[in-house]
């Protein structure tokens, strides 16, 4: 493996245990509010975007529309998120997060930005602003790869 391909490889691998960790991190905090990681990452999504339907949200995510539909059914009965049915064709059932499902993303999401931020500030003076451009540009060329597939 050349140089260059080594610090890629290990870059990839970074990248990886990065994720998992802060993965871990939030699913202890979730735990305590009764919350799975999976269920977390569709009240995320549905925080993004205006109200969705369930095709929608199943596309975004790349998960089966039946994985959707459970966790969904779960966030509903919790009150985290309401379905209801378009004006115009009933056959049409939009997702929107409650005021509790925001308030509950907003919660997790202060919590992970702090583990973050104490991250980043644990190694000195980092451009914090030169780090997002770099990685929204590496997500971005990886994200139009995949949809040109």
């Amino acid at each position: 493996m050349s140089d260059n391909n080594h610090v890629i490889n290990d870059l990839e691998h970074l990248f990886w245990s990065l994720n998992q960790i802060l993965n871990q991190i939030t699913k202890c905090y979730l735990a305590d509010k009764g919350l799975s990681m999976p269920r977390f990452w569709v009240l995320r999504r549905l925080s993004l975007e205006k109200p969705m339907t369930i095709g929608d949200l199943h596309r975004q995510m790349y998960l089966a529309p039946a994985t959707i539909t459970g966790l969904v059914d779960g966030l509903v009965e919790n009150g985290l998120v309401n379905r209801y049915r378009d004006e115009t064709d009933r056959r049409v059932v939009y997702l929107k997060l409650t005021p509790q499902g925001k308030a509950l993303v907003d919660e997790v999401l202060n919590y992970r930005i702090a583990k973050l931020k104490a991250a980043l500030g644990s190694q000195g003076n980092v451009d914090t602003a030169q780090l997002h451009s770099c990685l929204e540009g590496l997500y971005d060329w990886l994200h139009d790869s995949v949809r040109k597939k």
